[in-house]
């Protein structure tokens, strides 16, 4: 209740208009009381308490516009909607799977309610799936207490947002909008044990109402463990536009006692490098991300509106000190993150046991990039174990954008290097020394090559690195390049001369002609690194057009 009470505060502190137009209605108000009457003498003998009463129906009478203002997600749904309840009881075998909503289109889920038992990584053992208009590969799939935020098997915790909601003992609730043309499924696939399941599902129908929303609600769920230290960056999210990210539940258990799980880093999100309008945000620290501050160690567990940890224990696990086990969340709504041509998410982080599920919107058919493992897998195990699940191991491929070349870090005189140097092609080109690297719809990060091993937040390399590769023309002529970088980019293209591209603040981009020659055109790009205004991002996106609109993709040879 004081989480609901809090988010109503927040939202009239901020509508500051209607509280100012409240304020001046209320002496008219209450003077139209009648004064003969007990309601009239009570109210102008107690004008506190009737101001508070006043508030109060204020707060009652808005709540509703709040709430819809708050959780839209800009979806086009058909106005007049019939309300339906698919409710479903009983117990589900062990091994098994059941269909526990059928629906037939246009309509659109609005909220699925969901208990189970009262014990720990019950809800690891059971698998939720959505699917939408008969599509064979589910848009949701993931263990069912983390669909709905609640990480680590455990068996609840409070979460109070517009988006999810749990309550004791095992009370889970979701609200995303869920919008199908022809049909939706929802299935739960239950593991060793058998489990006793009470769920509802509220949706609208639309009958003689075409749906014209294309997009259709997307989560996946993905861990691994034990994650890099110092190494890759958490994998979260690879996904196909035009679409919008609607936010994420992150989890961490810690394992690893060589530095906070915090100094990792936090959000790194890449939109659309193979697009007009390539984006990078990146965050700060660990706990920046879900709003809180100074928590890489102690953080007091709550809910908020937008983000919160509403899970941090610590937990002995014999160390000198104990090691924290947490849960984040972040929404994306009034700061929406819109993607055209693809997204592409990751989280910092050292030698954990990581896990997260992320929420999001697309038009086309799903891609999943993670395999879920079996259900052995799933149950948080001790630190040590032959239960792990290490990169690569249950990823799946992802769209091929091409490889890079990336040399070792230098010291700021490598930029400088690069602007007086011209690329040498009769020699062959020597690869000690420089790693192979897939590029991310476009996209390159040498933060995910060069990660400084020192202990701190926001830990980065400033100086500078180059990235190689040849890209090949069916043709002489000349090419269309869309680059997008912050600090500072030189480009070299085969024995041409060393451009200065010059110093972006923030992630911007720039588009210019490149002559090319029929066959291989070697281009290396060095970039310099500072903190500047995106916490010692380094990571830049290309993209090269052909006269006849074909995208050339980079190769190492």
């Amino acid at each position: 209740m004081d989480a609901a009470w809090r988010q109503l505060t927040e939202y009239l502190i901020s509508r500051t208009d209607v509280v100012e137009q409240a304020r001046r209605a209320m002496p008219d108000s209450l003077s139209a009381l009648p004064r003969r009457s007990a309601a009239g003498r009570f109210v102008h003998q107690n004008s506190a308490f009737a101001w508070f009463l006043f508030v109060c129906g204020m707060i009652t009478g808005i709540a509703d516009i709040a709430f819809a203002q708050y959780s839209n997600i800009d979806l086009d749904l058909p106005q007049h909607g019939v309300s339906n309840r698919a409710a479903l009881t009983g117990r589900i075998e062990a091994r098994s799977k059941k269909t526990v909503a059928e629906l037939e289109g246009p309509g659109c889920i609005r909220h699925i309610s969901v208990t189970l038992s009262r014990n720990d990584n019950d809800n690891r053992n059971v698998i939720i799936r959505i699917f939408f208009d008969d599509e064979k590969v589910p848009y949701v799939e993931a263990p069912l207490g983390d669909f709905f935020g609640v990480m680590h098997g455990k068996a609840w915790y409070p979460v109070n947002t517009a988006l999810l909601s749990v309550q004791a003992k095992s009370g889970y609730n979701c609200y995303f909008p869920m919008p199908f043309a022809k049909s939706a499924r929802v299935e739960f696939e239950v593991g060793e044990r058998p489990q006793s399941v009470f769920c509802q599902v509220d949706w609208h129908r639309y009958p003689d109402q075409p749906l014209p929303e294309k997009r259709r609600f997307c989560a996946r769920w993905r861990r691994e463990f034990p994650t890099q230290r110092y190494g890759e960056d958490f994998f979260m999210l690879d996904a196909d536009g035009p679409g919008q990210l609607v936010g994420f539940v992150y989890g961490v258990r810690l394992i690893d006692n060589t530095d906070r799980w915090s100094h990792g880093g936090a959000d790194n999100i890449y939109i659309d490098g193979d697009g007009q309008q390539p984006a990078y945000l990146r965050g700060i620290g660990g706990e920046d991300a879900f709003g809180a501050s100074y928590g890489g160690a102690t953080h007091v567990p709550g809910t908020h509106l937008n983000a919160e940890m509403p899970y941090y224990v610590h937990v002995d696990v014999g160390d000198a000190r104990p090691a924290q086990t947490l849960v984040g969340y972040r929404w994306f709504l009034n700061d929406a993150i819109h993607f055209r041509r693809s997204i592409h998410m990751r989280f910092g982080c050292m030698s954990n046991d990581i896990c997260s599920t992320v929420y999001w919107y697309q038009e086309k058919p799903v891609r999943p990039f993670f395999r879920l493992p079996d259900f052995a897998h799933l149950v948080p195990v001790e630190r040590q174990s032959d239960l792990e699940l290490p990169r690569g191991s249950h990823d799946l491929p992802l769209p091929e954008g091409g490889q890079w070349w990336v040399s070792a870090a230098g010291d700021a005189g490598a930029l400088n290097a690069a602007l007086t140097t011209p690329l040498e092609l009769a020699r062959p080109f020597d690869a000690q020394g420089w790693t192979n690297r897939a590029a991310m719809h476009g996209f390159l990060d040498f933060g995910h090559v060069h990660h400084p091993e020192r202990r701190g937040a926001g830990v980065f390399h400033e100086g500078a690195a180059s990235a190689r590769c040849v890209l090949h023309a069916l043709q002489d002529g000349t090419a269309r390049f869309q680059l997008a970088w912050d600090d500072r980019l030189v480009l070299r293209v085969n024995d041409g001369q060393p451009l200065d591209l010059g110093h972006h603040n923030n992630f911007g981009k720039q588009e210019l002609n490149v002559s090319l020659k029929k066959g291989k055109n070697v281009v290396v790009v060095t970039l310099s690194n500072t903190r500047n205004f995106n916490h010692g991002g380094w990571a830049f996106a290309l993209r090269a057009t052909a006269a006849d609109g074909s995208v050339l993709i980079p190769r190492t040879e």
